[in-house]
């Protein structure tokens, strides 16, 4: 599935807010999703769980949703986002990553 795709049938299943409640929806979603994604791993990480694949999976499946319903608002689909920040990346690491580059952030120069 294309990105744009995804983003036309995740917004079927948007609660229509309005667009100030809408961009504050995905913002708060966004925080808590995160932070089930990150319980999830800490729950393998500190508690020594078995790392659940499939939880993950779907948390970050719900992340997706809110980055989708964030770039709604704001009017952009997510092939432009990604061909943004692909864009950026290339600047700031010519060849690979590097601490060097992490921190001259040659796409802000």
């Amino acid at each position: 599935m294309e990105l744009n795709e995804y983003q036309v049938l995740a917004m079927k299943t948007k609660k229509a807010l309005g667009e100030s409640f809408d961009l504050m929806h995905s913002v708060y979603g966004l925080c808590g999703e995160v932070g089930e994604y990150a319980d999830a791993v800490k729950k393998h990480q500190v508690y020594g769980r078995p790392f659940d694949a499939e939880n993950a999976i779907e948390e970050i499946g719900d992340i997706m949703w809110f980055v989708a319903l964030a770039a709604d608002c704001l009017g952009v689909d997510l092939n432009e986002i990604a061909d943004r920040n692909i864009k950026k990346l290339a600047k700031r690491y010519p060849d690979r990553y590097s601490d060097l580059h992490a921190e001259l952030r040659l796409d802000k120069a």
